[in-house]
């Protein structure tokens, strides 16, 4: 994914809150005419991406992982989240307490105070620093801010063969549901398993990849099991053979019927110098399927929509 600037940011109205502010950036020529060289924080690297999207309100754009001596005793920075008080000057997020997932720990900005998010995590197994990270919150009358990150450590392609390669391992997801007038107004927690292959001789120019996030699990902020979700499906998509990442990868929920719900993108990036991994983002977004244990039924006064932002890290 190529970072774009999609538009201003507009005014979000705060839940129970009737007031609204702006803003303002003021700016001009450098008095010693000499070009500002400052580097683009929501540029992306080669080796790292995250969703950016100030329309949609997909602002983070960097997650440092610093793990603790013992599990549960790790911080999470976060940067470009407004008002929760941590940024890549200082503040962390740190684990919540009690609250750990099948697939690790929960982090919540509680200590640095502000408006109240959490943030999920993936580090690869195998210890080689690719990361993914989610992050969300519920104060807001819309979705509110939020985003997800991947970085790999280094980019690479397996060897070529007529076989494709099979990737698998974990996902993890922040998700933020409403319904106007009804229950379902929450921030919840979501996991999973992710399987990935890649076809490296066909499609001809590109090679060809998919995959699929399955044995999705949703659970409350504080760790409770809600039910089961269905999977989501990454569409196929080309490889990008300059960059190593996938290009216009789409994704989707589907109800019991075969439908299409909630609808969404995914990026994944080859990681290694031979591609041993695959980091990857996701997002899904729209009227919840009717398999989902937030689903508004007949005669409710309006449908859930929910948005998921997610990650997942496989090996080969």
């Amino acid at each position: 994914m190529i970072a774009r600037l999609i538009g201003l940011i507009g005014v979000v109205l705060l839940i129970g809150c009737d007031s609204s502010g702006t803003n303002p950036v003021t700016g001009g020529p450098n008095s010693d005419d000499t070009p500002d060289t400052t580097t683009d924080p929501n540029t992306q690297s080669a080796n790292t991406t995250f969703l950016f999207d100030p329309a949609r309100f997909l602002t983070a754009n960097q997650f440092t992982f610093t793990p603790g001596a013992t599990p549960g005793t790790g911080t999470i920075q976060i940067n470009n989240l407004p008002f929760d008080n941590v940024s890549s000057q200082g503040g962390a997020y740190t684990p919540t307490a009690g609250v750990v997932l099948p697939n690790g720990e929960v982090y919540d900005n509680a200590t640095a105070g502000g408006d109240a998010y959490l943030a999920v995590v993936l580090q690869s197994p195998t210890g080689s620093g690719a990361l993914i990270g989610a992050v969300g919150t519920n104060v807001y009358s819309g979705f509110g801010y939020g985003g997800a990150y991947a970085s790999r450590p280094s980019a690479g392609l397996p060897p070529t063969r007529t076989a494709a390669y099979v990737y698998n391992g974990q996902y993890n997801g922040i998700r933020v549901v409403r319904q106007t007038g009804g229950p379902n107004n929450a921030i919840q927690l979501v996991t999973g398993n992710a399987s990935v292959q890649v076809d490296l001789q066909d499609f001809d120019l590109t090679g060809a990849i998919r995959g699929f996030i399955t044995g999705r699990q949703l659970f409350a902020a504080d760790g409770t099991p809600l039910g089961a979700l269905t999977g989501l499906e990454l569409v196929i998509s080309d490889i990008d053979n300059a960059t190593l990442t996938t290009t216009n990868g789409t994704t989707r929920t589907v109800n019991a019927d075969g439908t299409d719900a909630q609808t969404g993108t995914w990026e994944g990036l080859f990681s290694g110098p031979n591609g041993e991994e695959i980091v990857g983002l996701v997002i899904v977004e729209g009227n919840l399927p009717d398999t989902d244990p937030n689903f508004a039924g007949a005669g409710a006064p309006n449908p859930t929509t929910g948005r998921e932002v997610g990650g997942f890290i496989v090996q080969r």
